[in-house]
């Protein structure tokens, strides 16, 4: 084998491995997106549940009275109905909170993971139609690694 066969060789196997690589970081870029998308959705139901729930159960008790609504808390305490509502109005208030905080957390995460797949599909398309270099190519991957370690690692 001559110097120009082994060069062309080893371009061969370096393409194939940026090919692979960028490939295989997309799949897991993808899935890892997904995984926060379905955990801020969920974020999002309790966010929007919880103080609407607060709000009815707060809105009914004063309407109808605690101890009308929760019979059975009441005939334990004086006041156990009123008590138990408040209680879980706190409940509901706490959820809505914490929610909310972690929703943005997610948010921010949602966003750089899409940000993260995207450039990896736009380098897979620069890949599969022949655009550009290889040696951008490989830059451009490298710079997204950097960027987006934990979509990729």
């Amino acid at each position: 084998m001559n110097d120009k066969e082994t060069k062309a060789d080893t371009g061969t196997q370096n393409h194939d491995v940026l090919i692979n690589s960028v490939k295989a970081s997309l799949v897991t870029a993808k899935g890892k997106t997904a995984s926060i998308r379905r955990t801020d959705s969920q974020l999002f139901v309790a966010n929007v549940v919880s103080p609407a729930a607060a709000t009815l159960l707060a809105g009914f008790t004063a309407a109808i009275g605690g101890d009308q609504i929760f019979q059975q808390a009441a005939s334990q305490a004086a006041d156990g109905g009123w008590r138990f509502a408040c209680i879980l109005v706190a409940i509901f208030g706490f959820i809505a909170t914490i929610s909310g905080m972690f929703k943005k957390q997610f948010d921010d995460r949602l966003a750089q993971g899409n940000q993260c797949v995207g450039r990896l599909l736009s380098l897979d398309f620069r890949i599969t139609t022949g655009i550009g270099n290889w040696e951008e190519t490989a830059k451009e991957y490298g710079e997204i690694v950097k960027a987006f370690p934990e979509f990729i690692g």
